[in-house]
């Protein structure tokens, strides 16, 4: 009988001397972004400077970090705008995803919308990260609400074959 490992990160709220870490971290979401999306520019020269406008714009109180070794490996965070509740951002550096960490963050964001009485929590993966749709849909969001469609007039090359209600679309 194979035992499971306990995982050797633990799960705590946010501290504001985590921020250089959370900052290098949004960094590598955008990379991440910019990769699946062949687009080097998407969030500027600091993309980091977005994780300061998120502290400004929702607070830190929300945020809870993923650490290894006392080091910050990843983070989360739940916006609650109106009676609205999300997971935004979360990020899992490279190297520990897929260990379980992610996991971790949303089921505590989880909890904690459902501490607040949320009807709902959304997550918005961008279409091309199939492994962050396939992550959440084994985590149980298998709710599809709105869809984002628009036209795109700069001449970018789309990846072809998403199919949704017997129509075909381009991502």
């Amino acid at each position: 009988m194979v035992k499971s490992r306990k995982p050797d990160f633990k799960i705590r709220r946010y501290k504001n001397t985590d921020k250089e870490n959370c900052r290098t971290l949004w960094r590598e979401l955008v990379e991440w972004h910019r990769e699946i999306y062949a687009a080097p520019t998407i969030g500027g020269d600091h993309p980091e400077d977005y994780f300061d406008r998120y502290l400004t714009k929702f607070g830190e109180d929300k945020i809870w970090v993923a650490l290894k070794e006392n080091n910050v490996i990843g983070f989360a965070g739940l916006v609650i705008e109106d009676e609205e509740f999300k997971i935004e951002p979360i990020v899992v550096a490279r190297p520990f995803r897929g260990k379980g960490a992610g996991k971790q963050l949303v089921q505590i964001v989880m909890t904690e919308a459902q501490r607040l009485n949320a009807k709902q929590l959304i997550v918005e993966p961008v279409m091309r990260n199939t492994a962050a749709i396939k992550f959440y849909h084994a985590l149980g969001f298998v709710n599809a609400g709105q869809v984002q469609l628009f036209i795109d007039f700069s001449g970018k090359k789309w990846v072809k074959s998403l199919k949704m209600h017997d129509l075909k679309f381009d991502y």
